[in-house]
């Protein structure tokens, strides 16, 4: 089977095949960090989660890098709202940041650099590009990097023209009254006194927003990655510019074989957004739903399409997830009984079935709506054949190891981090609740304590109580 992907900057569909054997080098925009991230931060770092991980089980070496813009113009506007100093504020939000991803399953990058921390690199940077002439500095002591010397390759990753780029560009690129050509963007911007700044060839200033990623994606990936992420809305200018800056400074193209874009999170068909306050803190979210519901609200959607979040969403995908949930529960309440001695009743070959449909559905452009789809077929195959006869132990681990490779790609199952109460409960009817009582009395009567304690923990992991009494066994649900 071959994996394709999209590329953004071909747009056709493409083999993927990294540049040096079976290394890739991943670089994912960050965030920049001057609040509490939001539900579409949450969108696209759990699809490059899920992208990551799938590379990871088809036998790639992953160098995961994603930044974290700790100084730019939001977080110096947001200290002076509240008066706090920029890097106190900036590594408050650093913080809030990680624990939010760590709380939504999201892997730790291999590297996670910070723009404060690479301030001499980007400065060096920045002489390369002058000393090439792909790059001006202005009277006032701004550095920008001249589009002149690359008119060729404007609108590359965005597919527009100069003169449309110009139209619709509005508040995306910088209006500055000392730039050669609007398009120009700023590499390098001064700063009055009472900002944060370092000192520079050119005077005291901060990096623009766009070099940081060149300097940092070359520095701990290569001058030349294989797939370069992010949000649609940071094609350009964002990463039209990497593209322009980097291939300047090594001289080596392409910058990245492959752009991976993921669609936007709406509300109301709008986009959920900070400067629109329309957006949902994930804190605010994880409060209310378990991680791997968010988790599975944003994997049920493929990484390009968009998703139009709102609690009603949720929730349903909360039901959709606790069917599979429930499956992995008959699972394991069938294995208390299950023969020793293999009995495979057609699960071995539904199990390599589905593990080439989930394979092929990942295959063609990290196609997760279509793999849990899959998964869904499988689950409905498995309770059948639970019902309607008896498989053995190592069938139904075989089932329950299949179930868990394929969350190691999409990380729906995993509840332990989450902050929503009772997110473990999975819902059991009175019949249900009445059957394992019956097989737990069973298991006592025959002196078999270790399944009884088994099924009694299981229970309690469920939200139900038992009382053992005179009269029998009471059960109630908790809460």
């Amino acid at each position: 089977m071959v994996l394709k992907v999209y590329n953004t900057l071909t747009r056709k569909m493409e083999e993927f095949i990294p540049l040096q054997g079976k290394k890739v080098n991943m670089y994912v925009c960050g965030p920049t960090v001057y609040d509490h991230c939001h539900l579409g931060h949450a969108r696209s770092y759990i699809s490059f989660d899920v992208i990551r991980r799938y590379l990871i089980y088809r036998g790639y070496d992953v160098n995961y890098i994603s930044n974290v813009t700790d100084v730019d113009d939001k977080v110096i506007y947001r200290a002076k709202e509240t008066g706090e100093d920029p890097f106190t504020l900036s590594a408050r939000f650093t913080g809030s940041f990680i624990e939010d991803m760590e709380n939504l399953s999201v892997l730790p990058p291999d590297s996670r650099p910070k723009v404060t921390e690479h301030i001499h690199e980007i400065i060096e940077a920045l002489k390369t590009l002058l000393k090439k002439g792909t790059a001006y500095v202005t009277q006032k002591g701004n550095v920008y990097y001249d589009l002149s010397s690359s008119v060729e390759k404007i609108g590359v990753l965005s597919h527009q023209t100069a003169e449309g780029l110009l139209e619709g560009s509005g508040r995306r690129v910088d209006v500055e009254d000392d730039k050669r050509y609007q398009l120009d963007f700023a590499l390098w911007k001064v700063v009055p006194e009472d900002e944060a700044g370092w000192d520079s060839p050119w005077g005291r200033g901060r990096p623009g927003w766009h070099i940081e990623c060149t300097v940092m994606s070359m520095k701990y990936g290569s001058e030349q990655l294989d797939i370069h992420g992010g949000g649609m809305d940071l094609i350009f200018p964002h990463h039209e510019a990497e593209i322009h800056q980097s291939e300047s400074c090594t001289g080596k193209h392409p910058f990245s074989k492959y752009w991976l874009h993921n669609g936007f999170l709406t509300i109301s068909k709008e986009k959920m957004s900070k400067s629109l306050g329309n957006f949902f803190t994930i804190k605010e979210v994880l409060k209310k739903f378990p991680a791997g519901t968010v988790r599975f609200f944003i994997t049920y959607t493929h990484y390009r399409s968009t998703v139009d979040f709102n609690e009603e969403a949720l929730e349903e995908a909360g039901r959709a997830r606790k069917r599979l949930l429930n499956t992995i529960y008959n699972i394991k309440n069938a294995l208390f009984d299950a023969p020793d001695y293999d009995k495979d009743c057609g699960l071995g070959e539904l199990i390599e079935q589905t593990r080439y449909a989930f394979i092929t559905a990942m295959d063609d452009d990290f196609n997760t709506r279509e793999a849990i789809g899959d998964l869904f077929v499988f689950s409905r195959k498995v309770n059948s054949i639970i019902t309607d006869e008896e498989p053995g132990k190592a069938s139904l681990n075989h089932v329950i190891g299949l179930f868990s490779e394929i969350d190691e790609v999409l990380g729906i199952f995993d509840d332990s981090k989450s902050c929503a109460p009772e997110v473990n409960i999975i819902e059991l009817s009175e019949d249900n609740i009445i059957e394992l009582i019956s097989i737990r009395d069973n298991a006592r009567y025959n002196k078999d304590w270790k399944k009884a304690d088994a099924i009694r923990d299981e229970l309690k992991e469920k939200g139900i109580a038992l009382e053992d009494g005179k009269e029998g066994v009471r059960w109630r649900r908790k809460g």
